[in-house]
């Protein structure tokens, strides 16, 4: 069956998000989900890597940090990301993710967008 019984098929085996953080590898988007209406993605910045400044007015997203520390700026306020801490960032919001101390890794969720994850056009080295 499904999720609790609930009889809904399991669309995905489950991932463990903390073991893919784990095994390095080059900055960008280690994992994906390409759902219906659901989007996800296991994002790595390597130490001093930063996604730049944008606005995003199509979605707002949930960040749930998997591992390492790093820096959430959203509408110029600063906010220290850990393991395990989840950010909102409400759509319209200038929003950019520094690594620090070493590499970070973080869940994006989102509802589904046609252009789908672009870390390869705003990834930099700090």
């Amino acid at each position: 069956m499904g999720w609790e019984d609930g009889g809904m098929a399991d669309a995905v085996s489950p991932v463990d998000l903390a073991s893919l953080a784990a095994g390095g590898g080059d900055p960008g988007a280690l994992w994906r989900l390409d759902g219906e209406d659901l989007q996800a993605n296991l994002v790595r910045l390597g130490r001093g890597d930063r996604i730049a400044p944008h606005r995003n007015d199509e979605v707002e997203v949930l960040v749930v940090v998997v591992s390492g520390r790093g820096e959430l700026t959203l509408d110029g306020q600063v906010h220290r990301l850990a393991p395990l801490v989840v950010a909102h960032l409400p759509k319209g919001t200038v929003r950019a993710i520094a690594a620090v101390e070493g590499p970070l890794a973080y869940l994006s969720v989102h509802h589904r967008r046609s252009a789908g994850l672009q870390v390869g056009r705003h990834a930099q080295r700090r």
